[in-house]
C-alpha cells in the first residue's frame, strides 16, 4: 500500500474538524439547517487554510443519502465518492489549467442541465478561479446568476483582487482567516499521537510559527521532520532542518538592543549566520516580534489568539522596558533594512548596521525631551517625568542580577543632575496693585470667590490682548513662541480665555497643551488681563493664524536670534553638558 501524507491522511473529513474557521463553519452549518442555500459560494484566503478542504465537505453535506445534513456520514458511497474526487455530481477541477472560454463552457455551461445521477446537488468545485480569462468569466455570468436548482457553484481563490466584481456580487464571499499559532501546534500534536510520535511542545510551536498560518503546511513540514528524526522530535530538530531561529533568541536578541549592549546583539546575529540560519527570516521575526511587544502595549489582549500563554508572559515584561515610541522607530527601521535585504548580496552586514542604528536609536534624546526638560529648568522646576509605559532609562529586568557597569543615564536625568547653573532672577511677573474687588450686584445669589489675579478696572479685549501676549512670550519662551503664533486668541471670558488653533495645527495645540506649557501661559493670561481666567485650547474650523508684529520699543541694531539663543546661559550649560555644538539647518 503507498505512503499517504499527512496533508492529505488528516485532511478534515467533516465541519467539527476544520481547525481555524469557526466562523465560516457555522454560517455553512445554519445555511443548510435552514435550507438557505446560495447558488454560488467563494472561499478567499491564504494557502493551506481548508478552502478545498471545507468546499468537499460542503458537498458531501448536500449530497449524503442523509441529507442535506451538517453531519454527513462518511459511510455512504456518495460520501466515499466525493472523498476520493471521483463523483459524477462533485466535479472538481483547477482553473490554472482550464483557463480557455471552450474549456469552461465544456466543463460548465454544457452540462448544468444535466440532472444529477446520485443526490440531491450537482456541485461545481473550481480552485483557482482568479487564473480564469476575462471571457471565461464572461462566459460565466449568466449561467451563475441563474443557475437549474440543483447546481451549486464552489470557487476558491488565493488571490481575490483578480476575480471581476460581477463575478464576486453574484457568489456568498468567505474569508478564511490564518490559522493561528497555538492552534496549529495543537492539531499537530493530535496527529504525533496518532502516529505515535513524540514531538515536544517547543518543536510544535516553532513548526507552528514557521507555517504561517498555512495548515497543510506545518503537516508538510511534520512529515520531512518525522523523516529525518524519526519519532522524538525536538525543537532543535526544527530549527536544524528548515533555519528557523527560536524565539528565545528573538527576545534575546531584544533585550540586548532595548539594554543597549551591541556586543552581544552583534554575537547572536554572528552565530545565526554560521549556523547557515536565513537572516531575512531572522529579521523578519524580529518585527513581528517588535509588533506584538507594540500591540500588547497597546491592547493587551490583542494577541492572546496567536500565541501561547507562556510567550505572551514573556513579551508582556518586555514590553514594560521600551516605550511606544521606540517601538515604533524600531518597526520603522527594520522594516527599512529588511527591504535592503531582499536584493544585498550581504545581508549580515545590513543587519548588523540596523542593529547598531536601533540602538543609537533608544540612547538618543528626542526634540520633545529637550524642549520639556529645558523648558522645566529655566522655570526652576523639575523635569517633568515622562508617561507609561515605561521611563527613557531601561531598567534591568528584575529577576537578573546587576549588571556591574554604572547604569546609563536618560536625558531628563542627565539635566537635572548636570544643569545646575545659577541663571540670572528672572523678573516675576508684574502683579498689579491690588484693588477692591468690584461690589457684589443685588442679585446675585452667592459670594464671588477670589480672584487669583485682582480685577483690573481696563479689561483688555482678546484682540488688544493677544499682541502683547505673543510679546511676552517671544521674550520669555522663544522654545515655544512657533506653537503659540501657530494659534490666535479669540475670546476672553469672565473665567477663561480661548486659544484657537486650525484644524491643521494638531502638534501646536497639543505642545501648547503640556502640562510645563499650561502652567506658563495660564498665569501669564491671567496677569495680562487682570483677573484670573482659565486657558481653553481648542481647534476652531476657518481660522487663519495672522503673524503679529510687535512694535520695538525703541531704535536698536537687528539681534540674530540664533546669536541669542546660542548665548542663554542654559543653552550654553546643555552643549557643555552633552558635548554638542548647533549647526544651522
Amino acid at each position: 500500500m503507498s505512503y499517504t501524507v499527512f496533508a492529505r491522511k488528516y485532511r478534515p473529513q467533516t465541519f467539527d474538524e476544520v481547525v481555524g474557521q469557526d466562523h465560516i463553519v457555522k454560517t455553512l452549518k445554519n445555511a443548510i439547517a435552514q435550507e438557505r442555500l446560495a447558488q454560488a459560494y467563494l472561499f478567499v484566503g491564504p494557502r493551506g487554510t481548508g478552502k478545498t478542504s471545507t468546499a468537499r465537505i460542503f458537498a458531501k453535506a448536500l449530497n449524503c443519502i442523509h441529507g442535506p445534513t451538517i453531519t454527513p456520514c462518511g459511510e455512504c458511497d456518495v460520501c466515499k465518492e466525493i472523498e476520493r474526487g471521483n463523483s459524477m455530481n462533485v466535479l472538481e477541477f483547477d482553473a490554472a489549467s482550464n483557463t480557455q472560454v471552450d474549456k469552461i463552457r465544456e466543463i460548465i455551461i454544457d452540462t448544468v442541465k444535466y440532472v444529477p445521477t446520485r443526490g440531491k446537488y450537482k456541485l461545481y468545485i473550481v480552485d483557482e478561479v482568479h487564473m480564469l480569462s476575462t471571457s471565461s468569466f464572461n462566459a460565466l455570468l449568466k449561467t451563475l446568476e441563474e443557475p437549474p436548482p440543483h447546481v451549486k457553484f464552489v470557487f476558491a481563490t488565493t488571490d481575490v483582487q483578480k476575480v471581476p466584481t460581477t463575478i464576486i456580487s453574484r457568489c456568498q464571499r468567505f474569508d478564511l482567516r490564518r490559522i493561528s499559532t497555538p492552534e496549529i501546534a495543537q492539531h499537530l500534536q493530535l496527529i504525533s499521537g496518532k502516529e505515535g510520535i513524540t514531538l515536544a511542545p517547543d518543536a510544535a510551536e516553532a513548526v507552528a510559527r514557521g507555517a504561517e498560518g498555512g495548515m497543510r503546511d506545518a503537516e508538510s513540514m511534520l512529515d520531512q521532520l518525522v523523516s529525518f528524526c524519526g519519532d522524538k522530535i525536538e525543537e532543535a530538530d526544527v530549527l536544524s532542518v528548515f533555519g528557523f531561529t527560536s524565539a528565545h533568541t528573538t527576545t534575546a536578541l531584544v533585550d540586548h538592543l532595548i539594554t543597549g549592549e551591541a556586543a552581544p546583539a552583534l554575537a547572536i546575529l554572528h552565530s545565526e549566520a554560521e549556523a547557515g540560519k536565513d537572516l531575512s527570516r531572522l529579521m523578519s521575526d524580529l518585527i513581528a516580534h517588535l509588533r506584538n511587544l507594540l500591540v500588547i502595549q497597546c491592547a493587551p489582549g490583542g494577541v492572546n489568539d496567536e500565541l501561547s500563554a507562556e510567550a505572551i508572559a514573556s513579551l508582556t515584561e518586555q514590553s514594560t522596558r521600551i516605550t511606544r515610541d521606540r517601538l515604533l522607530e524600531l518597526i520603522q527601521q527594520f522594516a527599512d533594512a529588511e527591504s535592503r535585504m531582499k536584493w544585498a548580496p550581504n545581508k549580515k552586514m545590513h543587519f548588523e548596521v540596523a542593529a547598531i542604528r536601533a540602538i543609537q536609536t533608544l540612547n538618543q534624546a528626542t526634540l520633545t525631551d529637550v524642549i520639556d526638560t529645558l523648558a522645566a529648568m529655566r522655570g526652576g522646576e523639575p523635569a517633568p517625568a515622562r508617561p507609561a509605559p515605561a521611563p527613557r532609562a531601561i531598567a534591568a529586568k528584575p529577576a537578573a542580577p546587576p549588571a556591574p557597569a554604572a547604569p546609563r543615564m536618560s536625558l531628563t536625568a542627565a539635566v537635572a543632575a548636570e544643569l545646575k547653573v545659577a541663571k540670572p532672577p528672572t523678573p516675576a511677573a508684574a502683579t498689579p496693585t491690588p484693588e477692591p474687588p468690584a461690589p457684589k450686584l443685588a442679585e446675585d445669589p452667592a459670594p464671588a470667590p477670589t480672584p487669583k489675579i485682582p480685577v483690573a478696572t481696563d479689561s483688555p479685549s482678546a484682540a488688544e490682548l493677544w499682541p502683547r501676549l505673543v510679546a511676552r512670550v517671544r521674550k520669555d519662551r522663544p522654545l515655544i513662541q512657533g506653537w503659540i503664533e501657530a494659534g490666535q486668541l479669540v475670546e476672553i471670558g469672565i473665567d477663561f480665555a480661548v486659544l484657537a488653533f486650525p484644524p491643521d495645527q494638531s502638534l501646536a495645540l497639543e505642545s501648547c497643551d503640556r502640562a510645563n506649557n499650561r502652567k506658563y501661559l495660564e498665569p501669564l493670561i491671567s496677569e495680562l488681563a487682570g483677573r484670573s481666567l482659565e486657558l481653553r485650547l481648542e481647534k476652531r474650523a476657518g481660522l487663519v493664524a495672522e503673524k503679529i508684529e510687535v512694535p520695538v520699543e525703541k531704535a536698536a541694531a537687528p539681534v540674530d536670534p540664533m546669536s541669542a539663543f546660542k548665548e542663554d546661559p542654559l543653552i550654553k550649560k546643555a552643549l557643555d553638558v552633552f558635548r554638542a555644538e548647533i549647526i544651522p539647518a
